[in-house]
């Protein structure tokens, strides 16, 4: 009268999913995806930031990783270097100027920094720690600013040409793609 029916599933079979194997996959896939999706968008990076819709450049850059700029001075003809720290989104750090001559917009005074003569080179290191959200200056064939990171060097005149405003922000990567 009464019999016991067994699972039909032969037993070599294993356990059946909730899910179809394609769609595990498929989610499994887009989680990864937009798992690694935020870790690259969340990546520090200076971003130079011509006018006109020029084309931007961008390099990536740690929380307190530093970049240089340097140019020639309009006035001394010297060169000088600026060197900056980046400690977040729009938090940036002038650490410090190196320069060979006093001139024009040239820092000299105690109450610009600590002052010191290098005395092998030749030239003079102002320690300034001074804070910026962003840089803004204009390009200049006769003063040929660059940006230096790491190896790689930025020549703005190069890319960008005569008279450019330029713009150098650090922020998450993510903000640059709306630009």
């Amino acid at each position: 009268m009464f019999q016991f029916y067994a699972d039909r599933t032969p037993a070599p079979a294993g356990t059946r999913s909730f899910f179809p194997k394609t769609v595990s996959v498929v989610v499994v896939v887009l989680f990864v995806l937009l798992v690694l999706l935020g870790w690259y968008g969340n990546q520090l990076i200076i971003a130079i930031i011509p006018e006109n819709g020029l084309p931007i450049q961008t390099f990536t850059v740690g929380q307190g990783g530093e970049w240089r700029y340097h140019y020639t001075h309009s006035v001394q003809q010297t060169p000088c270097d600026e060197y900056f720290r980046v400690d977040g989104p729009d938090a940036m750090v002038m650490t410090h100027t190196v320069y060979e001559s006093f001139g024009v917009g040239l820092p000299y005074d105690a109450n610009d920094g600590r002052f010191r003569i290098l005395d092998k080179q030749g030239k003079f290191d102002m320690e300034m720690n001074r804070p910026y959200k962003v840089l803004r200056f204009r390009t200049a064939v006769q003063a040929r600013p660059k940006i230096f990171h790491g190896e790689r060097q930025y020549d703005l005149c190069d890319l960008y040409g005569q008279g450019t405003l330029v713009t150098v922000r650090a922020l998450k990567r993510y903000q640059s793609w709306v630009w």
